[in-house]
C-alpha cells in the first residue's frame, strides 16, 4: 500500500469523521481550497487587476507597483491554494510534514515578491523626477539605473530565498564583502572610471556627436561607455580617454556655441600712409558689415600695434554658424574678399624683411 490510514480524523462543527470517512473528507477539502485558489488567481488577473489599473491611482509609484505585481499576487493566490490543499491531506497531519511544506511555500512567497519587485524597475525613473530636463531624457543613464535596481532585486531575494532554505547567509555574505574589498583594491582605476562615466552622463558636458576640445585632444564624440570617451581627431584618428581623465580636464564643447569668432592680425607694409590706412580699414568694415556671413555690430577693424615689419591691424567679427565645416567655407570667402580690397586700395601685404642702411664714413685718409 502506497500509505496506512491511522488515527484519522476529521471534524467540522458538530461532525466528526473518522477512518475513510475522514479521509475523503480531507481530500474534499483539499480540492476545494485548491479549486479556490485557482478561481481567486483568474479572479486577479481577469477583473481585479485590470480594473485597477484603469482607475487613477494617488501615485504614479502605486500604478508601477499594481502592474509589476499583478501575476506575481495571482500566482500567490493559486499558490496558496495549494499549499492549504497539501496541508489539508492525511500526509500533511504529520509535523515534520507540515513543517517542510511551510518552509516551501515561504520560499515560494520569497521568489514571488522577488518577481514583483523586479518587474517594478520603472520605480528607478522617479528618482530622476527632481533632476535637470537633460538628466531625465538620459536614456543610458535610465538603462544603468534600472540594470543596478534588478541586480540588487536579485541579490536581495536570492539571499532571503538561501537562508530560508536553512544555507549560511552571514557567512556568505562575510565572504562576499572580503572579495568584494580585495577587487575593489585590484580595480581602483576601474572604479574610478566608472564613477567618473556615471558623473559625464549625469552632468553631460558633451554627447555623441559633439565636437570638444579635452585637454589636447580635439574632434568628435563618437562613443561614451562607463569606462572611456571615443573621439574621432580631424585627421581620423581615435583617440580613447579614460573617463577619470576627461573629468580632470577642461573640456571644451565647440558644438555648444552659437556663432564662430573669425579674428586675426592683418600686418600692412610701412610704406603706407594714414590716409591709406583709414580708406583701408572703412573698406573692411564695410565689407564685413554687409556680408550675410558675419554679425554686423560684431565687426572690429583697428590698427592694434606695429611690428618689426608691418603695421598691423586687428580684424575681428563673429560668423553666422557654430557647425566647423561652414565656419572654413565662410573664413575662405571673407579671406578672399579682404585680399581683394587690400590690393584695390593699392596697398599690399607686409612680409619679414630686413633693411640694411650704410652710412658713408665722413673721414679720408691722407698720404
Amino acid at each position: 500500500m502506497l500509505f496506512v490510514i491511522q488515527d484519522l480524523q476529521f471534524s467540522i462543527g458538530g461532525l466528526l469523521l473518522e477512518g475513510y470517512p475522514a479521509f475523503g473528507a480531507r481530500c474534499l477539502c483539499a480540492a476545494l481550497l485548491l479549486a479556490a485558489g485557482l478561481v481567486l488567481r483568474r479572479w486577479l488577473l481577469r477583473w481585479l487587476f485590470p480594473h485597477l489599473a484603469q482607475f487613477h491611482l494617488p501615485s504614479h509609484a502605486m500604478g508601477i507597483l499594481v502592474g509589476s505585481f499583478a501575476r506575481p499576487a495571482a500566482q500567490f493566490a493559486a499558490l496558496t491554494g495549494l499549499y492549504l490543499a497539501l496541508a489539508s491531506l492525511p500526509w500533511g497531519a504529520a509535523a515534520a510534514t507540515r513543517a517542510f511544506l511551510l518552509k516551501l511555500y515561504r520560499f515560494a512567497v520569497i521568489l514571488l515578491l522577488s518577481w514583483g519587485l523586479y518587474g517594478a524597475s520603472e520605480l528607478t525613473g522617479l528618482l530622476l523626477s527632481g533632476a535637470r530636463e537633460e538628466v531625465r531624457a538620459n536614456k543610458t543613464l535610465r538603462s544603468v539605473l534600472v540594470k543596478v535596481y534588478k541586480v540588487m532585486v536579485v541579490i536581495l531575494g536570492g539571499l532571503m530565498a538561501a537562508q530560508e532554505l536553512g544555507l549560511p547567509v552571514t557567512g556568505i555574505i562575510t565572504s562576499a564583502g572580503l572579495v568584494g574589498l580585495t577587487i575593489s583594491l585590484a580595480a581602483q582605476d576601474t572604479a574610478s572610471n566608472l564613477f567618473a562615466g556615471l558623473m559625464i552622463l549625469i552632468e553631460r558636458p558633451f554627447q555623441i556627436g559633439d565636437w570638444v576640445l579635452v585637454g589636447d585632444v580635439e574632434g568628435s564624440v563618437e562613443d561614451i561607455t562607463f569606462r572611456s570617451t571615443k573621439i574621432r581627431a580631424l585627421d581620423n584618428s581615435l583617440y580613447i580617454l579614460t573617463n577619470s581623465d576627461v573629468c580632470a580636464a577642461t573640456i571644451n564643447n565647440g558644438t555648444q556655441r552659437t556663432k564662430r569668432l573669425y579674428r586675426f592680425t592683418l600686418g600692412v607694409e610701412y610704406g603706407a600712409t594714414r590716409a591709406q590706412l583709414e580708406k583701408l580699414m572703412e573698406d573692411l568694415r564695410a565689407m564685413l558689415a554687409a556680408s550675410p556671413h558675419t554679425y554686423e555690430d560684431s565687426v572690429i577693424v583697428e590698427v592694434s600695434g606695429f611690428g618689426a615689419s608691418s603695421i598691423d591691424l586687428l580684424v575681428s567679427a563673429y560668423l553666422r554658424t557654430p557647425d566647423a565645416n561652414e565656419f572654413y567655407r565662410m573664413r575662405n570667402d571673407l579671406n578672399l574678399d579682404l585680399m581683394d580690397i587690400v590690393r584695390a586700395d593699392g596697398l599690399d601685404f607686409a612680409f619679414p624683411s630686413t633693411s640694411v642702411y650704410i652710412k658713408e664714413g665722413a673721414g679720408h685718409t691722407n698720404t
